[in-house]
């Protein structure tokens, strides 16, 4: 059997045939699957790796988008995502990023006014720090455009430190500056102090940061520079030095940091004998460090160091680890026997990439290939080994031959050929073949999962030859055989991050009761067997819970009673989740009764809109009687129940009972008051308006609720209007006369009347006309001359002098007085 080209004879007279299970039936040596130094290998970013159909135990995904390009994430995979690396809901990440947002587009117009120091993300708000009456205007108008979550703070001062730098540092002066931007801090350090060393300057939690110890890798091309600026002083200050003149500037060290690159099963490696296969499982040496599970025979019996990633992150520094442990064939890499006392010498083909570089996360899980250029985008999680058994739904992934299902078509002992010259040099292993699944040189090591469920690594196979009759296979060697070559070792396994399930986050549980949650599986297909959840609460050892079949984990609600903050972590062995944070209040046994504030006993209100009170935090308040509903008491004591539906009047009676999982519920507290409907509107007659005696309005109009009977008094005199469609019309009773008038309206729904609406309007009187003389046709309009006419002058003239008289008497008095 060639190496995936052609075959070699199967050399009958061995002997030794009894050992090994041969596939078909027929005489055939398989060898290594790897491809040597020199073979041309395919690129699966180039050409699509040739695969079987997809096997209905893989987990759905979406399909590549058209031109080979990264298939688009839909939201069920970023709300995994989110709920297990941030502990967030997705509509929690989106409002979050709403928020980034608004700080982001406020950051150019904060940054142009005196006084600004930094903005920062904070328990909900977008913090601004500095001070000013610019800045205090600036932080108003954001608020009213959105949300209202700016907050101005006043610059934190800290003292300049060095964490972790010698305290051996000579006394710093006292500091004389405030730093305003990272842009300006890192201008100045580099001028004054220089590059060399430095590894960020940044702003976090109200200050900014200088952080020093060593060069960075860059995540891709080139080298960076980092050398003193030129034209530095010779005599420049130190970091701690520079630090000491702000206020608001802290120094930190830190090591080297280096761009993190996940690296998943079926990914390739190149040795450095230029021999590449792919990489196989995650796994944890016994003591904890990470290790990539591979091909026993890709070490060519122990003679390989190192191990490269193909296609590294940052080609500047590619290495992946050390070789470890390897076996192919027998203990020591050792040829089967034909040694009659003990003859076979079955062993397996495994081997340990250890030493694994900082900065590259191996991931639990097989990658599919369905976008080569981002093999973690639908890679299938691991969560635990299983047994092949023929019939077996199974795929393979590898570096060159990509993704590949088909099914287990027989289980055995398998002999591959050496790595010597030596006819004798036959390695036998236990595994499983397929004639179904599809492989080729460089997919040796990549891991052969059911489900999510690893089952072996792949070891040896044919091609497809064109023309000639169909009888490839591929053949990988059982993984749980294999481990039992390599003791102590772990299996990297997906986990999910907890959740809380009851008594929900935030609210509160009775002392001595469960606190209870999930461990999701998806999208594995179950939880890790054997896995526990790790509780951590202060001043507490950490304690481990079980977790049983359907992800169910609990564990007591503990003493004293109060507010418990803790953080659950799914493990299992090494493989961990990441921590999860919860805070609950822990309730005494018996809880005392609510008090309700709003509304007040015996309150007549126009409109109910919420009932709220005071309670013991973490309990859950529920409201029985004319207004139902629950509410969480928060952190603070208080509560608040929103009453919402249609509007109802009379009198209402609320009770409200305080309830906590476990605990007996507390005494009842009730309150009493009234709804009454709200006045109705007048809407052609203001108070004190004045009407002329002929404008007087026939009827008078207004709003009211609608089918409300609206009672309408004009001087005592009432009468009663529906308003069906919500507006009322009265007439004004005829012969009003003129003066004061009172006009009362009030409007009545379910026998329940409103506070009247009282007003006075004025009809002014009619003015007073006198008429003039009727002069009859013909007439000249003068009496008749009988003397009268004299009479009435010598009156007239009379009255003249009588008045003269009068002023001349004044006249004379004044005169007198002087």
């Amino acid at each position: 059997m060639t190496h995936h080209s052609g075959r070699h004879p199967f050399n009958r007279a061995l002997g030794l045939a009894a050992t090994a299970s041969l596939a078909f039936g027929a005489t055939f040596l398989a060898v290594p699957a790897v491809a040597e130094s020199g073979t041309p290998v395919p690129d699966p970013t180039v050409s699509a790796p040739v695969s079987a159909p997809v096997s209905t135990s893989a987990p759905a995904t979406a399909a590549p988008a058209p031109g080979g390009s990264a298939p688009v994430i839909s939201d069920a995979g970023l709300t995994e995502a989110v709920l297990r690396d941030l502990g967030m809901t997705l509509e929690q990440f989106n409002a979050a990023g709403d928020q980034g947002k608004r700080a982001a587009d406020a950051v150019a117009s904060l940054r142009a006014l005196p006084g600004y120091v930094g903005i920062s993300l904070n328990d909900g708000r977008i913090v601004v720090e500095g001070g000013g009456p610019e800045l205090e205007a600036r932080v108003a108008e954001l608020n009213a455009a959105g949300p209202g979550d700016f907050v101005l703070v006043a610059a934190t001062t800290t003292a300049a430190s060095a964490q972790t730098v010698a305290a051996a540092q000579p006394e710093p002066a006292a500091p004389e500056r405030v730093a305003a931007s990272t842009d300006q801090l890192f201008k100045d350090y580099v001028r004054e102090v220089g590059a060399e060393g430095l590894q960020a300057v940044a702003y976090a939690n109200g200050s900014f940061v200088i952080r020093t110890g060593g060069t960075n890798q860059p995540e891709a091309g080139g080298t960076l520079a980092n050398t003193v600026a030129p034209g530095t002083p010779a005599a420049s200050p130190s970091p701690s030095e520079f630090v000491a003149r702000y206020t608001n500037v802290r120094l930190e060290q830190g090591a080297p940091l280096a761009p993190e690159e996940d690296f998943f099963g079926g990914q390739g490696y190149v040795l450095n004998t230029g021999v590449i296969c792919s990489a196989g499982y995650g796994a944890y040496s016994p003591e904890g460090e990470p290790l990539v599970l591979t091909a026993g025979h890709c070490t060519e019996d122990g003679t390989v160091t190192t191990a490269n990633v193909e296609r590294p992150a940052s080609p500047a520094n590619n290495l992946l680890g050390t070789l470890g442990f390897s076996q192919f064939g027998g203990p020591g890499n050792s040829w089967i026997t034909g040694d009659e006392a003990n003859p076979g010498n079955v062993g397996t083909d495994i081997a340990v990439i250890e030493g694994i570089r900082p900065g590259v996360e191996v991931q639990p899980a097989a990658s599919r290939w369905d976008a080569p250029t981002d093999p973690g985008s639908t890679a299938v999680k691991i969560i635990g080994t299983a047994s092949p058994s023929p019939g077996q739904a199974v795929c393979r992934s590898g570096r060159t031959a990509g993704w590949s299902c088909g099914t287990v078509d027989e289980v055995g002992i398998y002999v591959v050929g050496g790595f010597t010259k030596d006819p004798a040099d036959l390695r036998a292993f236990r595994g499983f073949l397929s004639t179904s699944v599809q492989s080729s040189g460089g997919d040796s090591g990549g891991p052969w999962i059911s489900g999510n469920f690893a089952v072996g690594t792949h070891s040896a196979g044919d091609q497809v030859v064109p023309g000639q009759p169909i009888n490839n296979f591929a053949v990988a060697t059982t993984l749980e055989d294999a481990m039992t070559r390599l003791p102590g070792v772990q299996l990297q396994l997906f986990l999910n991050k907890p959740s809380l399930t009851s008594p929900a986050d935030g609210t509160g549980v009775a002392l001595g009761q469960p606190i209870t949650g999930q461990v999701p599986a998806a999208p594995a297909s179950a939880v890790a067997a054997g896995s526990k959840v790790r509780i951590t609460m202060p001043r507490e050892a950490p304690m481990d819970v079980p977790v049983d079949a359907s992800g169910q984990w609990q564990f007591t609600a503990p003493s004293p009673a109060g507010r418990l903050q803790f953080t659950a972590e799914t493990v299992n062995g090494f493989s961990h989740s990441g921590a999860s944070s919860f805070d609950v209040t822990v309730l005494p046994a018996e809880l005392p009764a609510p008090v309700i504030s709003t509304p007040g006993e015996a309150a007549a209100l126009t409109a109910l809109e919420r009932i709220a009170g005071t309670g013991t935090p973490g309990a859950r308040v529920e409201l029985s009687g004319d207004a139902t509903g629950e509410a969480v008491v928060g952190p603070d004591g208080t509560w608040t129940v929103p009453v919402t539906g249609p509007a109802r009047f009379g009198s209402f009676t609320v009770t409200a009972v305080q309830t906590a999982g476990g605990a007996a519920d507390s005494p009842a507290a009730s309150r009493t008051f009234t709804v009454v409907p709200p006045s109705p509107a007048v809407a052609n007659i203001q108070n004190g308006q004045h009407f002329a005696h002929d404008a007087v309005p026939q009827r008078i109009t207004g709003s009211a609720l609608k089918g409300a009977a609206v009672t309408v008094t004009v001087d005592g005199a009432a009468a009663v209007q529906t308003a069906a469609d919500g507006t009322w019309s009265s007439p004004v009773p005829a012969g009003l006369g003129a003066g004061a008038h009172t006009l009362a309206v009030s409007q009545t729904v379910d026998g329940v009347a409103s506070a009247p609406v009282n007003l006075t309007f004025v009809v002014d009187p009619a003015p007073v006309i006198v008429p003039a003389a009727i002069t009859p046709a013909g007439v000249s309009g003068q009496l008749p001359a009988t003397g009268a006419d004299g009479l009435l002058t010598a009156a007239g003239v009379g009255a003249g002098v009588l008045l003269l008289g009068g002023a001349a008497l004044v006249l004379a008095r004044r005169r007198s007085r002087r």
